[in-house]
């Protein structure tokens, strides 16, 4: 394997004059850069990547982190930000924080140590304030996704997931359901506390009473809106619908409904939220709540990058989300 030095020695420069080359160095003389790129090309050169870190402070990789490796949802979110990435000269690292305060952290530090040029984080356990020191404390950039942080906001890409848990419940009550459930999601995350929030609001709003008795949280799994169902069904409660805060448990809970005898939407009407794929191919079709989540990839995958090699870039760092209607919803009469 050829080294540094030789290649200076056939180029007939300083060994410093092939690292600029190697390095990018617009100062050295077009004449002499060609004189060692075909050094380097006849010695069959390859840099050392570790050794051009060193150098450069840059190792051009992007860590992200996020809640689980698996599902429609992340894999379409790690899918957009790596062809962006990509596209942009650098290489993604990807690892799971398992939405638990110690392995979310665990993972940050792993990709600090590898000396990424910038941190994507989906994390849930971790608080703001954490967040925000982290920040402080490294001078790798941070993007949040799925996340607002006041005092990081021209760091975060976030979903207004308020809004979607309203316009959901609101679209349920105009269909003439007022004894309408909800399936939250874990509620140390904060995107299942702000859906539940968008619920509440939108009963309010119409001058429904909030009850308690409604109300289960789940854990954003099929298996999880299955035992969510049948939780409900136990308490015995009058209702006409029943709100998921994600499409897996929504087909959890439908599944759990036909199972006991109960026709879906005949006898109870069911919504999700996320819109993936899945959604509009099983019986009956979702109605659910759209979530740009791969748009809001490419954004943090773009943000990432330029915050990495400090210039400017004009970002949306604001989302909503729309309804989708199919036909697990009917009017109630």
């Amino acid at each position: 394997m050829a080294t540094i030095k030789e290649v200076s020695r056939l180029a007939n420069v300083s060994v410093a004059t092939v690292s600029r080359v190697v390095n990018g160095n617009k100062w050295v003389a077009e004449e002499t850069q060609e004189r060692v790129r075909a050094a380097m090309a006849q010695l069959d050169y390859t840099p050392n990547n570790a050794a051009r870190a060193l150098a450069t402070n840059k190792t051009d990789t992007i860590g992200m982190v996020v809640g689980d490796l698996s599902g429609p949802f992340y894999g379409d979110l790690m899918y957009q930000v790596e062809q962006e990435v990509r596209a942009l000269g650098k290489h993604l690292i990807v690892t799971s924080g398992h939405g638990n305060w110690d392995d979310e952290n665990d993972a940050i530090e792993f990709l600090l140590q590898r000396q990424v040029d910038a941190l994507i984080l989906h994390v849930d356990a971790i608080s703001d304030e954490e967040l925000f020191t982290l920040s402080q404390r490294t001078d790798c950039p941070i993007v949040l996704v799925n996340r607002f942080v006041p005092e990081l906001a021209a760091q975060c890409i976030h979903l207004d997931n308020e809004l979607g848990g309203r316009l959901l419940t609101e679209y349920l009550i105009a269909q003439g359901h007022r004894n309408i459930a909800c399936i939250t999601g874990p509620l140390y995350k904060s995107d299942s506390r702000d859906r539940l929030q968008g619920y509440r609001q939108a009963l309010d709003n119409a001058g429904i009473a909030y009850r308690a008795e409604l109300v289960v949280e789940g854990d954003y799994t099929e298996p999880g809106g299955s035992l969510a169902m049948e939780r409900l069904l136990r308490r015995d409660q009058p209702m006409t619908a029943v709100l998921c805060s994600n499409d897996l448990m929504a087909y959890g809970a439908i599944r759990l409904a036909k199972s006991q005898g109960i026709a879906v939407p005949k006898q109870l009407s069911v919504a999700g939220y996320d819109n993936i794929v899945m959604s509009a191919y099983i019986e009956p079709g979702l109605t659910t709540m759209h979530v740009p989540i791969g748009q809001m990839g490419v954004q943090a995958g773009q943000l990432a990058v330029a915050l990495a090699e400090k210039r400017p870039h004009a970002t949306q760092h604001h989302f909503d989300p729309s309804l989708v209607v199919r036909e697990s919803v009917s009017p109630q009469k």
